[in-house]
Formats: C-alpha cells, structure tokens, sequence
C-alpha cells in the first residue's frame, strides 16, 4: 500500500503560474488565461465544497450532532460551552490520574472536542457581525479625521484673514494712491503717399489715397484675424 496522500494546511504558492504573467507574455498575448469560474464544486483543504454553500455551513450538514437549539442567545450559550468544557477537563485530569487506560478517557476526549467544534461554530457566526463593526469604526475613524483636518483649515484660514486685516488696518490713512489713468505712447502710421501724376486733378489724388489707406487696413486685419 502506498503511503497516504498528505495535505497541506495552505495552499500551494502559485508561483510557477505568477511566473507566466511577465510583461512580455502579456505584450506577446502568451499568458494563460484566467481559469474557468467553477460552477458545480470543488476541492479545498481535501475537501470537497458546493458552490452555493452557506458561507457559515450548519452543523448538520457537517455531520455534526447539535447540542443547542435552533432559536438560542449566542452569549448564554457560550457560556454554557465554555463551563461544559472546563467540568470535562476536570473529569479528563481525574481519569487520567485514576485509570489512564480507561476507555472513559477517549469519550471524555471525544465530548471535549465536541464541545470546542461548538463554540468554534458560534464564534464563527458573529464574524459578519465583526466585519460590519469594523467597518462601521472605520468609516467613523476617517469621518473623524476628516472634520479635524476641516477645522484645522477652518483656524488656518481665520488667522491668515485677522493677518490681512491687521495689515490693511496698519496702513497710513494719507497714503498716495497710484493714479489710474495710463498714458499710451501712440506714433503716426507710416503711410507711403502714392505717387500721383501731376496731370490728375485733386479728386483723382484723393482716391488714390483713400484706395491705399484701405488695403493697409485689409492688411492689418488680416493680420490681427490670424493672431486671434
């Protein structure tokens, strides 16, 4: 007969399959793919599990018989589990220093083991619980740091307008004010006069002005269409 199949508390490291996903695999499309969701059951641990389990199993469907009732208070029961086990381990230490070898003592162990899987179970039952408790303190934890952090800007804030305000009020009151009007320097444009015949009436001349003037202007704004 071959030696028996030895399970491991934990499960393999993944390694070899982390190995697979460098970034050149990536790059190249050589990853594997992720596995399939498994949709009937599966293997955890030696053993085999359904898919739409109950997260905490009852103790029936785990073959194990129960020792309190279906409608019970979770405190009063623990306690009961917790005296239950320390008159078993009473009752253990006095088999063993009576008769070791009494057939009392693997009973006695059996019930001790028992009542452990029980309180374990009830333990378990209160782990959602836990995990909406810790939520619920870390959602205030940060609500509170947050409105520290608001107050702390809300002082800074205080002291830097009662700053300014110091400032303004320590101002002399004849102090001369900037004048506003701005001076433009302004330059004529330089306008090339267009030769004109000596033969052309004045009307003529003054076309011929009124026509250029009005291509430089074209010109410019042209100019200033294409920097806007």
């Amino acid at each position: 007969m071959g030696e028996p199949q030895q399970v491991s508390a934990l499960p393999i490291p993944p390694m070899q399959y982390i190995k697979e996903y460098t970034d050149e695999n990536i790059r190249k499309s050589l990853a594997p793919k992720p596995p399939v969701p498994i949709k009937d059951s599966y293997m955890m641990f030696g053993n085999q599990f359904q898919c739409d389990d109950l997260i905490i199993r009852p103790l029936e469907t785990q073959g194990i018989e129960r020792l309190h009732p279906v409608q019970f208070d979770h405190k009063k029961e623990l306690r009961k589990l917790l005296m239950s086990i320390l008159v078993n381990f009473l009752d253990m230490l006095d088999i063993l220093i009576r008769s070791p070898g009494s057939i009392r003592r693997e009973e006695k162990l059996e019930d001790l083991k028992l009542l452990f899987v029980h309180m374990h179970h009830l333990i378990n039952e209160y782990r959602p619980h836990q995990a909406r408790e810790t939520l619920r303190v870390m959602m205030e934890v940060q609500k509170r740091q947050r409105l520290e952090t608001a107050e702390r800007f809300q002082k800074h804030l205080e002291r830097v307008v009662e700053m300014i305000q110091n400032c303004l009020a320590s101002l002399p009151d004849d102090l001369p004010l900037p004048d506003g009007t701005v001076s433009v320097k302004t330059e004529p444009m330089d306008v090339q006069e267009p030769c004109t015949d000596h033969h052309e009436g004045p009307q003529g001349a003054a076309a011929s002005v009124k026509e250029a003037t009005i291509d430089k202007d074209a010109a410019m704004c042209g100019i200033i269409d294409e920097m806007t």
